[in-house]
């Protein structure tokens, strides 16, 4: 594997709705998508223009995920990683960069959507990364939340998240 990390780009979108659209757990078409989240090629170009900011990962020059958030509400969107790609730490390094971003635009309280399927494997993920579950459910979706930690820096300098 020859794994790189960087930003994404409006002419990225087609790839990450292909990792997105193949993931197994969580598993989601454009139809759903689009009629469940109003999210369409068109509808997060547009974003990424503004409020929405990403990053990816390559295998030799191959997206197998990536993260997006919005700046302006400090929700992290999306963290979706190919099948096969599972479990290397791509996903939680992705995630990292993403809520370095959040924080470094002043929330003290980042948040995301997730399954509450103890048995989806993201129900554990996020916990063990110290995200909490606020209590709430939008949609069918719990709603869990993540404090900027105290001597957190504001800007993720080590993870490349700015920008």
């Amino acid at each position: 594997m020859d794994l790189s990390y960087r930003r994404m780009r409006i002419d990225d979108l087609p790839a990450a709705f292909a990792v997105r659209l193949s993931t197994i757990e969580n598993a989601v078409t454009m139809a759903e998508l689009e009629r469940d989240y109003g999210i369409t090629p068109r509808s997060l170009s547009e974003a990424m223009k503004s409020h929405v900011k990403g990053w990816l990962c390559e295998d030799s020059g191959t997206v197998v995920g990536f993260a997006m958030g919005d700046l302006s509400s400090g929700e992290v969107q999306v963290v979706a990683v190919r099948p096969e790609y599972e479990g290397k730490g791509i996903g939680g390094n992705l995630l990292m960069r993403v809520q370095s971003r959040l924080f470094s635009e002043g929330h003290e309280e980042i948040w995301l959507l997730a399954n509450p399927d103890p048995n989806i494997r993201a129900h554990g993920f996020y916990r063990k990364l110290g995200w909490q579950a606020a209590g709430t459910l939008k949609r069918d979706d719990e709603v869990m939340k993540l404090r900027r930690a105290e001597g957190l820096p504001a800007q993720g300098a080590q993870t490349g998240a700015s920008g």
